[in-house]
């Protein structure tokens, strides 16, 4: 009777649901309309089993324990897998505790893997996620304590999907995900490639279907259809399949995919994969004008629904969770006579129960104690949670210290280093043009290669180290990418493969537009890097450089970037390792030596765009780097704009005759200041010079100058103060801060002590002549002849 009384009542509910549905309204959008539902059908479930569970409260716990006994730990791991198909909670969760205990006996780290996974599932399919993941976490250490590959990444893929359910540690779920992905990829038998089917749902729930589709494609290809699974993964890629196209808007695609996904479903009874996918399919069926169909299936979710709280409710679930904790205790503390106790209390706390149970008045205050224990659990919860993040904050603000420590050490390390570097490329650029050493240009070349050679590899410290600052800025502008790419090859084959029997290839799709909007400087250190390692590990062969073009429902152009070579190729072990800072392919070998930066550095950019790289390779044959960038096309006006800008920098572009011109070099350090007159005396500057900012501020007091170029590493008064100080009594002149260190990391600080530019040391002539021209300009009439 009870029964159909709660039939009756869902009944009556059915009307509201179907007009919510027709007016496209969330039906769980009444959260007071649920909770009510909730709690007046848990009642009346725990109505419905009070006459039954009186009668076997103990005896079949009896029998559970006398089946186990007789089962080996393999039969009892084929039971539990019974139990968990069948939704039987209490008895997988006792299954699971035994063969634990059993495992432990016996030192068998196999067996301990499956029981504490399966318990983990369980407590996942009751919704109680904090033991879920705790017991996620004991899987993954005996799986890799067995060292069975296998294993290893079903423990790294259930540990994420456990973490899923925490929003904050989403970076962690795929990590976890892309190690499984990457085991699974090694071992290559034949399975189902679930790690790739989750990672694509990760992207599914950012709304990236740009980088959902490769990881869907690769798990729908790992499917076989006349293979037996275990769990039949059909129905879930039917789903995604959905989605993604729901996403892309083709709606008809999506529809078909849906409708077969559940089918599946409900053929082989899915209850996690109803409750994930039934709600959200009833909504887009309304949405497409089926209200009838969108009903039924609303009906089978709340169907679906029903049991799972059903289930939850029963007290047959609490006691075996009461028992799973008494066998924990027991088995940390490994006192046999403490197990005797506990489990005397359970029976006298059973016995009690099961008298409250007698009578309805009994059950209601059970039933309000449970609600009682489960808010005191909840607020136990939240208060540790707190305390987990206040430790997490001090931790954060630890890296964090650490981070700009970081930053500050690799500044000062560019400072350090490229102030003597100043010197000698300063000194070697003079000497290139001097009639007198003609007769060493190729030892003046080599030591300029040497110099060149050395700050692109304090560039590349620089660019790691900005690249981690989150005050990284992606500059974006109108470019030519056909143009970019044709450049980059024909560079190539002017200086890297001139005396090499490499060739390389351009292939760029006709569809791809001529002018797009990104970050042309960030796109060509991209690919330089991997054309570079190309070049590097291809003795003898082809590189091909292609981009394809996908063009998105939103209008903007998903790019595909590949580079290919058949050169020596790179180990499945060290796919991931490549992109580690400073790694190198071959340790022993020093004929392809690097920095090991190029690579990190084009992932760290890759991810600052919204991509990741991917690559394929086996040893001999070769390897395949791709990315995928999603990028605007550049309007009319946008392109016109860029090209009178560069024509109006380009007008700028010659050596100014300096004559009459009153210049004062302020540097402590004397090769610096040699280096800089004799540029300046070339084009017949007037030169004075200050080896301190005491000394420039006196000189400044007593002289007119029209220009100033300021060190800011300077001893005593730096270059910061002293500008500070003259802009007190003299406005007009224009100083120039001429620094080792980055530019963009004092601009902004010279700006605000009155510098009027910044120059970094070492730098190139042409930029050097443009940036005084444009400040004398500003206010001296000056002329100039072209370069």
């Amino acid at each position: 009777m009870l029964l159909l009384n709660d039939n009756n009542i869902i009944f009556l509910l059915k009307n509201e649901i179907v007009r919510c549905i027709m007016t496209r309204k969330n039906v769980f959008l009444s959260i007071f309309f649920l909770h009510q539902l909730k709690r007046l059908l848990t009642l009346l479930i725990f109505l419905s089993v009070i006459g039954a569970y009186a009668t076997y409260a103990f005896e079949p716990a009896k029998l559970v324990m006398q089946e186990q006994e007789r089962l080996t730990m393999h039969q009892r791991l084929m039971k539990l897998g019974e139990l968990s198909d069948s939704l039987e909670y209490d008895r997988s969760i006792e299954m699971a505790s035994t063969l634990i205990t059993e495992a432990k006996q016996k030192n068998d780290n196999r067996y301990l893997f499956h029981g504490y996974n399966y318990l983990s599932l369980t407590y996942d399919l009751l919704s109680d996620t904090i033991p879920a993941l705790d017991y996620a976490e004991k899987a993954l250490h005996y799986a890799k304590l067995s060292k069975n590959d296998t294993l290893i990444s079903w423990g790294l893929n259930n540990l994420a999907a456990s973490l899923a359910y925490f929003p904050k540690r989403k970076n962690e779920v795929l990590k976890l995900y892309k190690e499984s992905l990457v085991i699974q990829r090694r071992l290559n038998d034949g399975e189902f490639i679930d790690a790739a089917l989750n990672i694509a749902e990760l992207y599914r729930d950012d709304g990236n279907y740009t980088m959902m589709y490769p990881y869907l494609k690769e798990a729908q290809d790992s499917y076989d259809p006349e293979s037996l699974y275990y769990d039949n993964p059909k129905a879930y890629l039917d789903i995604l399949w959905g989605d993604y196209y729901k996403g892309l808007q083709f709606d008809n695609k999506a529809l078909s995919y849906y409708k077969s996904a559940f089918e599946l479903v409900e053929a082989g009874k899915m209850e996690y994969l109803a409750l994930d996918f039934y709600d959200r399919y009833a909504k887009f069926l309304a949405e497409n004008n089926k209200p009838e169909e969108a009903y039924a299936v609303h009906q089978r979710y709340f169907d679906y629904y029903s049991h799972k709280e059903r289930t939850k409710a029963t007290e047959t679930v609490q006691l075996a969770q009461a028992r799973l904790e008494a066998e924990e205790l027991r088995r940390e503390r490994n006192d046999a006579k403490f197990k005797q106790e506990i489990l005397d209390q359970n029976l006298k706390r059973k016995k009690t129960q099961s008298v409250l149970l007698g009578s309805i008045i009994g059950l209601m205050v059970l039933f309000l104690a449970y609600l009682f224990y489960s808010e005191k659990l909840r607020l136990g919860l939240i208060k540790n949670l707190k305390v987990n993040n206040k430790h997490l904050k001090k931790a954060k603000e630890r890296a964090e210290k650490s981070e700009r420590a970081k930053t500050k050490f690799f500044s000062n390390l560019s400072h350090e280093m490229r102030t003597p570097l100043y010197g000698v490329t300063g000194i070697v650029s003079l000497l290139e043009k001097s009639e007198a050493f003609k007769d060493y240009k190729e030892e003046i070349g080599s030591l300029k290669f040497s110099a060149d050679h050395l700050l692109e590899i304090i560039n590349d410290l620089l660019d790691l180290s900005k690249l981690e600052d989150e005050s990284f800025k992606l500059v974006k502008k109108p470019f030519n990418i056909k143009l970019l790419a044709e450049e980059l090859v024909t560079s190539f084959e002017q200086h890297s493969l001139k005396n090499s029997n490499c060739k390389i290839i351009c292939d760029v799709d006709a569809s791809i537009p001529n002018y797009v909007v990104g970050d042309s400087r960030r796109i060509s250190q991209i690919l330089l890097n991997i054309l570079g390692n190309a070049v590097k590990f291809t003795p003898k062969g082809v590189i091909a450089l292609r981009l394809k073009d996908h063009l998105l429902p939103s209008g903007k152009h998903a790019i595909y970037f590949e580079v290919e070579d058949n050169g020596i190729g790179i180990p499945q072990e060290m796919h991931e390792s490549i992109f580690d800072e400073f790694s190198q392919i071959d340790e022993k070998s020093t004929a392809n030596k690097g920095t090991g930066l190029g690579l990190p550095i084009v992932r760290k950019l890759l991810l600052k765009m919204g991509s990741d790289i991917a690559l394929k390779s086996e040893p001999g044959k070769g390897s395949t780097f791709s990315f995928i960038i999603e990028f605007k096309e550049a309007t009319l006006l946008e392109v016109i704009g860029k090209r009178k800008k560069e024509e109006s920098e380009d007008s700028e572009a010659f050596v100014a005759d300096l004559s009459n011109q009153r210049v004062l070099i302020v540097d402590d350090n004397k090769i610096n200041r040699m280096v800089t007159r004799r540029v300046l005396e070339r084009q017949h500057a007037e030169v004075f010079e200050a080896q301190n900012g005491e000394e420039a501020l006196a000189l400044t007091q007593k002289n007119h100058y029209d220009l100033i170029l300021m060190d800011i590493n300077m001893p005593g008064m730096n270059g910061y103060e002293t500008t500070r100080e003259i802009r007190a009594f003299e406005k007009e002149v224009p100083i120039i801060a001429l620094t080792a260190a980055e530019a963009e990391y004092i601009r902004k600080k010279a700006k605000e002590y009155g510098m009027n530019d910044v120059i970094t040391k070492p730098y190139n002539l042409s930029q050097f002549s443009k940036v005084i021209v444009k400040e004398l300009k500003i206010n001296t009439l000056i002329t100039g002849s072209p370069v």
